[in-house]
């Protein structure tokens, strides 16, 4: 059973979230998260030291939403490229995603934020070795440094999802009514399958 303590923390971040989304960070106070949470100012002072605190929590929690299955590494790698588009994917267009979600994002791409430049540093740094270690393997030609380049393309089609996204529902009628599972299903598709076709076509 969870606690008074973090229960307060979920609610906190759940209230926040929508209002950092909508106002942008600059503009949201602390003021607007206690009153919509219904808690007082030492609340969020407690469990998150002060306003930059709670919303570099916020984009910690929209970014991790969608739980990181790393395939085996003796998988081959067109599957363990799949299984990491997927991942990315889902961060997107994913049952447990929210439309604040996307907007958040949204905001951040256009002006990162220095909790964003941190977070995205240490995702970076967690996920770039592995990307690359599937690139040399589904094409041995390349550099080091076409790899390298080969490897934040694939993560920019990742990335960019919440941009291609907001297209995406204005350039095909219906888009946005299917499934969150269907539109996954078919962009991880449609993605792995470029990307390996692009990586495969380099000399």
């Amino acid at each position: 059973m969870e606690n008074r303590s973090a229960s307060t923390s979920r609610r906190i971040l759940e209230v926040a979230g929508p209002i950092f989304a909508e106002k942008g960070r600059r503009e949201t106070t602390i003021r607007d998260i206690v009153q919509a949470a219904g808690v007082n100012q030492a609340a969020v002072n407690y469990h998150f030291r002060d306003k930059d605190g709670l919303y570099g929590e916020v984009l910690r929690h929209v970014t991790h939403s969608v739980r990181e299955e790393e395939t085996s590494e003796e998988a081959p790698a067109e599957q363990r490229l799949r299984e990491l588009i997927r991942t990315c994917v889902e961060r997107v267009l994913g049952v447990e995603r929210q439309a604040w979600h996307t907007r958040l994002m949204m905001r951040e791409l256009e002006e990162p934020s220095p909790q964003f430049v941190s977070l995205m540093d240490e995702i970076i740094g967690r996920i770039m070795p592995r990307v690359e270690r599937i690139v040399a393997e589904l094409n041995p030609r390349l550099s080091d440094e076409e790899r390298w380049l080969c490897s934040h393309s694939l993560m920019s089609h990742c990335n960019g999802m919440p941009k291609a996204e907001f297209f995406l529902e204005r350039s095909r009628p219906g888009w946005g009514e299917r499934p969150p599972e269907e539109r996954t299903r078919i962009m991880t598709d449609h993605i792995s399958r470029f990307c390996l076709a692009a990586i495969g076509g380099l000399e």
